[in-house]
């Protein structure tokens, strides 16, 4: 499953709000011409096509909406007071988008004939007051950034959403002595996190059952994204094929989000093969795949994911560059193919301590990037620690894959290394996920909605 997925299967409903002592006429035009246009943005739509005029009709409207919607589109057309989002919040109990329109009379002097930024407005101390989730929307459907905007907008909801159903599947259970990558139970029923695990040699030895033939697609597939293949042993491709066919198949028949993988030392040393190369390639498919069986760590994957569109890395905190005042991120050999550097791309290489392939050898590609780790406090209680950064376009660091990031947003005299101490001190778990883009103010946003404290990096 896919973030663009999600978004087609997120279901929006859209109304529109008008009063008769306003211009009506043109109201309605901006319902039409909404309407018209958000046909063809992603989600599953419900359009209520008459622009509603009394509390009445919106009560009644939201009666009819009530558990077939994830969000609500509202559409001020005109001013209308608080009574009209009120009285739908409460019935219908899911987020809302208030969305306010420019006015159409642009000469001095003319008439206010719409006002719908006040009545977005005084809709916005509502929601506020009563602690409804909710989003602010300004502009017309016309607008160049409109459509983009929207699309943010439904990410957010859909990563909302999906936080509060979120379902990994553990592939074995943590390494010894990694004790962070298995959540308590308190953090677990916070968010109602479904885990389902899944046996790790009976995963092995189905995967060791299959024929060479059946898995021959998945080889050449994967020969389009990355650079050296022929050059390793067979073994190690087949071996890789076997397993992704095995894993896609339990995941979808699971209906699963994410897969936190134990990825040591049985896949060495029972089936002959690293696990990294089966994460990369899940994490390009759309199903976040997390190393060291972390679940809060596939978690934090699935939210950036979510949120950017981007596959997300997940990485250890390995090094601290003074002179750059940067920090370089490392795993052995996992990261999805597209976030490869594209001066080299994504290279098959061995794993640098068991000399088993097959793993990933590349430097993240230059961006800027959002840092996220979902973690819990001393009281087993769930937080967040979250950043912003500049991924350098920097060679590969170590070997495996790396990426070498320069903080932003600092306070003033702080430097990379105090940070670091910040974060290591307040006993923040050891893998970071890692996306594209600039979600930071979402995710402060998504965690304010989900009662979780967030700490920035």
């Amino acid at each position: 499953m896919t973030a663009l997925n999600d978004l087609d299967s997120l279901r929006v409903g859209y109304v529109s709000f008008g009063r008769a002592t306003f211009d009506m006429t043109q109201a309605k035009a901006m319902t039409h011409s909404s309407i018209e246009a958000l046909e063809n943005e992603n989600g599953v739509w419900s359009f209520v096509e008459e622009t509603i005029t009394t509390v009445s009709d919106a009560e009644e409207t939201a009666k009819r909406l009530n558990g077939t919607i994830d969000v609500l589109l509202a559409q001020f057309t005109t001013f209308v007071d608080a009574r009209f989002i009120v009285s739908m919040a409460k019935e219908l109990q899911v987020p809302i988008i208030v969305w306010a329109i420019r006015e159409p009379n642009q000469k001095p002097g003319q008439r206010l004939s719409l006002n719908s930024l006040t009545g977005a407005n005084m809709a916005g101390r509502e929601l506020h007051r009563l602690g409804m989730p909710f989003q602010f929307l300004y502009g017309s459907v016309e607008d160049d950034t409109f459509s983009g905007r929207l699309e943010a907008a439904f990410r957010f909801w859909s990563a909302w959403r999906k936080l509060r159903r979120f379902k990994v599947i553990t592939l074995g259970d943590a390494p010894d002595g990694f004790f962070f990558s298995t959540p308590g139970q308190k953090a677990i029923d916070q968010l109602g996190l479904r885990i389902e695990s899944l046996d790790l040699n009976e995963a092995f030895q189905r995967a060791s059952e299959m024929n060479d033939t059946d898995v021959e697609k998945e080889i050449e597939r994967v020969k389009t994204s990355v650079k050296g293949i022929d050059k390793l042993p067979k073994d190690n491709i087949t071996k890789f094929a076997k397993m992704i066919t095995v894993l896609k198949k339990d995941l979808a028949a699971l209906n699963a989000d994410a897969v936190a993988v134990r990825c040591w030392p049985e896949f060495f040393t029972n089936f002959g093969a690293a696990a990294c190369s089966t994460l990369s390639a899940l994490s390009d498919s759309g199903i976040m795949g997390a190393c060291e069986a972390d679940v809060l760590g596939s978690l934090s994957m699935d939210i950036v994911h979510q949120l950017t569109g981007s596959a997300s890395y997940l990485g250890d905190l390995v090094e601290v560059n003074e002179e750059k005042q940067a920090i370089t991120f490392w795993h052995c050999g996992a990261g999805a193919f597209s976030l490869a550097n594209k001066g080299t791309g994504a290279v098959a290489g061995q794993h640098p301590n068991r000399n088993v392939g097959f793993t990933l050898e590349f430097g993240l590609k230059p961006g800027l990037v959002t840092i996220l780790r979902i973690g819990e406090d001393l009281d087993g209680n769930l937080r967040a620690l979250i950043g912003r950064g500049e991924m350098l376009d920097v060679p590969q660091r170590f070997k495996g894959t790396s990426g070498t990031v320069r903080l932003l947003d600092g306070e003033k005299n702080d430097d990379a290394i105090k940070r670091v101490t910040r974060v290591i001190e307040a006993g923040f778990e050891p893998h970071y996920a890692l996306a594209y883009g600039d979600v930071v103010d979402e995710l402060a946003r998504l965690f304010k909605y989900s009662g979780i404290p967030v700490t920035r990096f």
